[in-house]
C-alpha cells in the first residue's frame, strides 16, 4: 500500500495526470471535493485561446527548441558546404591531370599532329590552298608562344588573346620582330608605334587554333579542348566608304599622281569596277567599245559582266593597250600579291591628297552608284548588271530573258552618266 502512494505522488510530481481510484487513495473526501471546486471556477478556453496561452505560458521552451532547430539546419548546411567544396576540388584535379597528361604528350609531337591535321582537312574536306595558308599563319602564331613545358590549358589560350593583341601587323615579316621574344616587341611597341593585328584577324587566329584542337579531340589524343570555352574579342565595325564630292574629284585628277593610278581611278569612276576587277582587264577582252569582264579565279557570278566604254574614258583604255606591257590593261593583271600591292600604293597616293579614313579608291564605285541612281532612267535591273549585283532573284530576267543583256540599253545608260571635273 505504501509503495503504491509513493508511485502516485511521483506521477503528481513529474505532471503526469492520475486516475480517480488512485486520487481517491491519497486525498480525503473534504479534498477531493474542493479540488472539483476549484476546477468548476476554471474558465474554459476556446481552441484558438488555448493556443494563444500556450505560447505565453511555454515561451521560453519553444524560442529555445527553434534555437535548436536553426543550430541543426546551419550544422546542415555547413556540412553539405564541405562535401560539395571537396566534389570541386577533387573534379578540377582530375581534369587537370587529365590536361596536364595531355599536355605533355602534346607539346612533344604537336607539329606532327599538326600535319596530320592538314592531310585529314585536303583528303575530306578539300579545302584551298589559301585555306591552308590560313590555317599555317595561325599554327606559326600559336607556336610562337609555346615552349616542351608550356600547359596547353584555358588560361593559356586567355592569355594568348591578349598576348596576339599587342603584336606588330605581318609579325612574321620582319625579321626585327619575330626573332625576338614577347616582352622585346612590346617595347619596340613603345618606340616605333607600330600597328597592331585587329580583333577580326585574331579572332579568325582562334578559331583555327580551336578546329585544330577539336581535330585531335575526334581523334581521341586529347580528352578535353582548351579553347572550347575562349570567347571572341569584339571586332571592329567595317568603315563604310563615302563617295568623293567634285571637288575632291578636280583635286585628285589634277593632282602629280602617276599617270598609271590616275587612269586606273578613271576606269573605276566610269565603270564602277572594284579594283581586282579593274586589274583583270585583258587587252584582249575589249572589242567594240566593250569590257568583257571575265574575273578568274572565283566563284561569284557578280564578276562576269560586259561594261560599255564611256565616251570620257575611251582615249585613256586606247593609251593603256598600247603603252601597258603584257596581256593586261593596268599593271600585272590582278593575281593576289599584285592586287594588294597595287591597292596600297594607290590608296596611299590617295590618302595623301584626300585624307580621309572614309575615302579611299572603292570610293569610285561608290560614285559610279549613286551616278547611276539619281542621272540615269534606266531600269532598275540595267542598274544592278552594271554594278555586278545578282540578278538571279529576278524572275524576269532569269527566266524569260534566258540572263541575256540588252547592249544597246548598257550604252544608254553608261552615256547619260557625266561627272564634272577637268
Amino acid at each position: 500500500m505504501q509503495n503504491d502512494i509513493e508511485k502516485i505522488l511521483d506521477k503528481i510530481m513529474n505532471k503526469k495526470s492520475i486516475t480517480q481510484k488512485e486520487a481517491e487513495a491519497i486525498y480525503t473526501n473534504k479534498q477531493l471535493n474542493e479540488l472539483d471546486y476549484q476546477l468548476k471556477q476554471e474558465p474554459i478556453l476556446s481552441k484558438e485561446e488555448q493556443e494563444e496561452y500556450d505560447k505565453i505560458a511555454f515561451k521560453e521552451d519553444m524560442e529555445l527548441f527553434d534555437r535548436i532547430k536553426e543550430l541543426e539546419a546551419k550544422k546542415e548546411n555547413k556540412i553539405l558546404e564541405i562535401v560539395q567544396k571537396l566534389e570541386k576540388n577533387l573534379s578540377s584535379s582530375t581534369t587537370s591531370q587529365k590536361q596536364t597528361k595531355q599536355e605533355t604528350k602534346l607539346n612533344n609531337k604537336i607539329d606532327n599532329y599538326f600535319n596530320k591535321y592538314l592531310e585529314y582537312k585536303k583528303d575530306f574536306y578539300k579545302i584551298s590552298d589559301s585555306s591552308i595558308k590560313s590555317y599555317k599563319a595561325s599554327y606559326k602564331y600559336f607556336k610562337y608562344f609555346i615552349t616542351n613545358n608550356t600547359n596547353l590549358n584555358f588560361s593559356f589560350f586567355k592569355k594568348l588573346q591578349k598576348q596576339l593583341q599587342q603584336l606588330p601587323k605581318n609579325f612574321f615579316k620582319y625579321k626585327k620582330y619575330y626573332t625576338k621574344d614577347f616582352k622585346e616587341v612590346v617595347k619596340l611597341k613603345d618606340i616605333e608605334n607600330y600597328d597592331t593585328l585587329d580583333n577580326k584577324t585574331i579572332n579568325n587566329h582562334i578559331v583555327n587554333i580551336k578546329n585544330f584542337f577539336d581535330y585531335l579531340v575526334y581523334e581521341e589524343i586529347i580528352e578535353i579542348n582548351p579553347l572550347s570555352n575562349i570567347k571572341p574579342l569584339i571586332e571592329n565595325k567595317e568603315i563604310k566608304k563615302e563617295e568623293y564630292s567634285e571637288e575632291e574629284l578636280q583635286e585628285i585628277f589634277n593632282s602629280d599622281i602617276e599617270k598609271e593610278y590616275l587612269n586606273m581611278c578613271k576606269v573605276a569612276l566610269y565603270t564602277g569596277f572594284r579594283i581586282e576587277e579593274v586589274l583583270s582587264i585583258k587587252k584582249e577582252n575589249i572589242k567594240d567599245n566593250l569590257i568583257y569582264l571575265d574575273l578568274e579565279d572565283t566563284i561569284s557570278k557578280k564578276h562576269k559582266r560586259i561594261m560599255p566604254i564611256h565616251n570620257n574614258i575611251q582615249k585613256i583604255i586606247q593609251n593603256q593597250k598600247k603603252y601597258n606591257k603584257g596581256d593586261f590593261l593596268f599593271f600585272d593583271g590582278n593575281s593576289p600579291a599584285e592586287v594588294k600591292n597595287v591597292g596600297k600604293r594607290l590608296n596611299r597616293r590617295l590618302k595623301k591628297i584626300i585624307n580621309n579614313p572614309y575615302k579611299s579608291f572603292h570610293s569610285f564605285r561608290k560614285n559610279f552608284s549613286q551616278e547611276l541612281e539619281i542621272n540615269t532612267k534606266a531600269e532598275d535591273k540595267i542598274k544592278k548588271y552594271l554594278m555586278g549585283h545578282t540578278l538571279n532573284k529576278d524572275i524576269t530576267h532569269t527566266v524569260y530573258n534566258r540572263s541575256k543583256i540588252n547592249i544597246d540599253k548598257l550604252f544608254d545608260c553608261i552615256s547619260q552618266i557625266t561627272f564634272k571635273y577637268k
